[in-house]
């Protein structure tokens, strides 16, 4: 009887692995040609063009390109304004994104778990600038850091504090802060959604559970919801990576990049070298360290996520 049991158990498993999964199989990748064509054409070979551009001396117009190898890549190395770049994107990326997740950890704590007057309202008052055009908020905020009409220093001379107005975006010590200020006013409120998907999944009897053995509103925290939103951490970690190393619009509408290149970033320095200084090949190679530098902290922080799991 087992034997026989066996034989069907084989039978049905070579009638699956034949017409189940093969045949299944070779239907399901006509469904999904499209997105591999798209993605073949406008990501993957973009990239090969790309990292191949990079090895070229070439002024991105004309038909002549030079061969140099990894040539573009030792300029770089030398390059004190890639540093500087470099340097800018690293206190960006350190600033921003922690800051971000606790403001948003924050105020989402405080719209899930206590009492707030026109609590929709104001989420989505605190959420509106990720539907608004970079555009729009950094030109608002250049005309805010304005220094002789600006919002900032005409609110600190109205207060009697006029020897604190300055140059917010033409003074080399602040203009990169006063972009990190605007990149946290635009993505707090994403950090802040992400956090109250995360707090809603939250078990609500692992809560009551704590509150009857007596643990404060700090220790749930600290003990119980921190370590159980370490996916949605992780999450706005990598999307912080990404967004750090993609930013243009902001730091290029309020500072581009000054005064003296002290708020220059990765990508405002490709937009330069291509755009403004028609050096296609050294902005290729540029593009490539900024591809490298993702791939590698979206690595790291993916490893964090397998060893680390929620609930």
């Amino acid at each position: 009887m087992d034997k026989h049991k066996d034989r069907h158990q084989k039978k049905q498993k070579r009638i699956m692995k034949k017409h189940g999964v093969l045949g299944n199989t070779k239907t399901a990748y006509l469904y999904i040609l499209p997105v591999f064509l798209f993605l073949a054409v406008f990501t993957y070979y973009a990239m090969a063009f790309n990292i191949k551009t990079s090895l070229f001396e070439w002024n991105g117009v004309s038909a002549d390109k030079l061969f140099v190898g990894v040539k573009n890549y030792v300029k770089l190395v030398k390059d004190p304004y890639f540093k500087l770049a470099l340097k800018n994107t690293a206190i960006y990326f350190i600033i921003t994104i922690p800051l971000q997740a606790v403001l948003g950890f924050i105020l989402a704590y405080c719209f899930t778990y206590t009492k707030v007057f026109g609590k929709g309202l104001v989420r989505s008052v605190i959420f509106f600038p990720n539907v608004l055009a970079l555009v729009v908020i950094g030109t608002a905020f250049n005309q805010m850091y304005n220094f002789q009409n600006g919002f900032l220093n005409e609110t600190l001379r109205g207060m009697g504090l006029g020897s604190l107005a300055i140059d917010w975006t033409g003074n080399p010590k602040t203009a990169l802060f006063a972009v990190i200020l605007a990149n946290i006013y635009t993505y707090v409120g994403f950090s802040m959604t992400l956090y109250i998907t995360g707090l809603l999944s939250v078990p609500k009897e692992v809560m009551e559970a704590a509150k009857v053995d007596g643990a404060s509103n700090l220790r749930m925290v600290r003990h119980i919801t921190l370590p159980l939103l370490t996916s949605t951490h992780v999450t706005v970690i990598i999307l912080g990576i990404v967004g750090t190393l993609k930013t243009f619009d902001i730091v290029w509408l309020i500072t581009q990049g000054g005064p003296a290149r002290k708020s220059e970033m990765l990508t405002t320095m490709l937009y330069r070298s291509y755009i403004l200084e028609f050096k296609a090949g050294y902005a290729s190679a540029i593009s490539v360290v900024i591809l490298l530098i993702a791939l590698f902290l979206a690595g790291i922080n993916l490893y964090i996520q397998r060893r680390n799991t929620d609930y």
